[in-house]
């Protein structure tokens, strides 16, 4: 799968991340935050609801959840969700950030993609060749159950054990409750960016590359995901 989910890996691969929890919980909390701008319910607002899901995973308290909420009310708050773009040769990468400095996390940013010769690109030269798309995870033993919901699933994916039901980021809350009234177990679902046209990158030390790039990426405070092309990357 050529996006990835740095939260994904963070609970699968937890070694590959040397990722403070302090910093952790923070990045957790701004996204909530971000997300409950765009409507204070999870049960509307499907990114809210991910990010909701997202922290309760990494045992966020309540408390703090709903904190955040609430602090997205507050319109002084200096605190916005940032799309940067680059390229690695001919890999892509689209860098989501969640910020309350956009110098500062530009100038970091940039520090990395210098580091590995990648260069920022003009806004909206990556963006476009990517699809925003809501993802669940279900096991391959379930499949025959799913016939029902294909009115919500745009397309179907194998990733190890598991099957990807891919929607749209709209209908992503109403696929999540109809399989939980099935009792059709989630495994994971998060929101992806998925590339129109997905490269295949042979050079292993090549790879460890862009691997160790997204990494760096990731490790900085303010960014909250990253995105490629490369559809083979280990992640």
């Amino acid at each position: 799968m050529a996006g990835h989910s740095h939260w994904a890996q963070i609970k699968r691969k937890k070694a590959v991340l040397d990722v403070k929890k302090s910093q952790l919980i923070s990045k957790l909390i701004n996204a909530i935050t971000v997300a409950a701008r765009e409507g204070n319910n999870p049960e509307t607002n499907p990114k809210l609801r991910n990010a909701i899901e997202r922290a309760k995973e990494f045992k966020v308290p309540l408390e703090n959840i709903e904190r955040a909420i609430k602090k997205a009310e507050d319109k002084n708050l200096n605190l916005e969700e940032v799309w940067y773009e680059a390229y690695f040769e001919e890999v892509s990468l689209l860098i989501k950030a969640i910020t309350d400095n956009k110098n500062r996390t530009l100038g970091e940013i940039k520090h990395v993609l210098n580091k590995f010769n990648a260069k920022l690109a003009t806004p909206g030269s990556v963006k476009w060749n990517f699809e925003e798309k809501g993802v669940v995870e279900i096991s391959k033993t379930n499949e025959d159950k799913i016939i029902g919901f294909f009115d919500l699933i745009s397309d179907l994916q194998e990733k190890n054990e598991n099957i990807m039901l891919i929607t749209s980021v709209k209908n992503l809350n109403e696929l999540k409750n109809k399989l939980l009234e099935a009792k059709i177990e989630i495994l994971d679902s998060y929101i992806e960016f998925f590339p129109l046209n997905p490269i295949e990158i042979k050079d292993k030390a090549k790879l460890e590359q862009i691997t160790n790039l997204i990494n760096e990426l990731l490790e900085l405070e303010d960014v909250d995901e990253v995105f490629t092309n490369v559809k083979n990357l280990d992640f």
